[in-house]
């Protein structure tokens, strides 16, 4: 069994905010740049052929502008899920902070305490991990693509090494995936 007792901080719920939606998005963010591109082409041809042809271009304009405008979103989205992780975070997380993971054989136990007090809890199957990332400080691991753990590696008792086999063993996708400060910074 392992277990993590720390205070859950506002960068915990950042980099697993973080983490979770960019796992989430990544099929998503394929597609965005595929239509991205082939709209752009299209509208580039198009306005071409409209200015030679002497027709009007307000649609390929806004087209292109419409195309920019997307992609400026979507370099920005991770700013927006940091900002959404931070009103979270200041809502919800920040007076109950103290948190209790435990993972044995088959399930992952997330608690959080008040005052010594169990506020809430919450039990996931170790089935459903979909994706776990690694970084200097802790292990994010994800389940069902959308619900994240936090485990601090500084406050784990059972080795780092022995957990990151058992995440392994129940993972659904391509492994751990480990993030340096540089990527963190990028995502934020």
């Amino acid at each position: 069994m392992f277990e993590s007792r720390f205070e859950f901080s506002l960068d915990d719920n950042i980099a697993g905010t973080i983490y979770t939606t960019k796992k989430k998005n990544k099929k998503l963010n394929i597609v965005i740049y595929v239509l991205l591109g082939i709209c752009l082409l299209f509208a580039i041809i198009s306005l071409i052929l409209d200015i030679i042809l002497g027709d009007g271009i307000i649609f390929d304009i806004l087209l292109i502008l419409l195309s920019i405008g997307v992609i400026i979103y979507h370099f920005y989205s991770p700013k927006m899920w940091k900002k959404s992780a931070i009103k979270t975070y200041n809502e919800y997380i920040a007076e109950n902070k103290y948190c209790v993971v435990s993972i044995d054989d088959d399930s992952c136990r997330v608690s959080f305490y008040k005052e010594n007090e169990e506020i809430s809890k919450m039990v996931l199957d170790l089935n459903n991990i979909t994706a776990c990332f690694e970084d200097e400080e802790r292990f994010v691991i994800v389940f069902d693509k959308s619900q994240f753990v936090v485990v601090r590696k500084d406050k784990l008792s059972g080795r780092i090494e022995l957990l990151r086999d058992k995440i392994e063993q129940y993972l659904n996708d391509e492994g751990i995936i480990y993030v340096t400060k540089r990527e963190i910074k990028k995502m934020a």
